[in-house]
């Protein structure tokens, strides 16, 4: 079994910092932190471990992406979109469960090109 590595894209990232802004105005910085830590840690673990394990997103291969995987936690409602390729996990969005993917595919489309 080859090892996994992860790199976090620039939109996921400023995703992720959007998310932690958001949330602290209502359950304060520190909880908001924690919660988002909390997944990623998951989402890292899950994805070192079993790289394959999560399905591949519909939504996304609906735009053309076909090799895009959604990692979702329902219970705390946020969800990693990340591409396989060879030894690397790229994680791509993150988002909250009911965000449109489809949207936030074409916006990260749009600032790559």
């Amino acid at each position: 079994m080859t090892a996994i590595s992860i790199e976090y894209t620039e939109t996921f990232e400023r995703q992720v910092s959007a998310h932690s802004q958001y949330l602290a105005r209502y359950i304060g910085q520190s909880q908001a932190r924690g919660l988002i830590f909390n997944f990623i840690d998951m989402l890292e673990q899950r994805v070192i471990r079993y790289p394959e394990s999560s399905p591949l997103c519909e939504e996304a291969a609906d735009l053309g992406f076909t090799n895009y995987r959604d990692f979702i936690l329902p219970d705390q409602q946020f969800r990693a979109i990340y591409r396989l390729e060879e030894e690397k996990a790229y994680m791509m969005l993150f988002l909250k469960s009911r965000q449109s993917i489809r949207e936030a595919l074409l916006q990260y489309c749009l600032r790559v090109e």
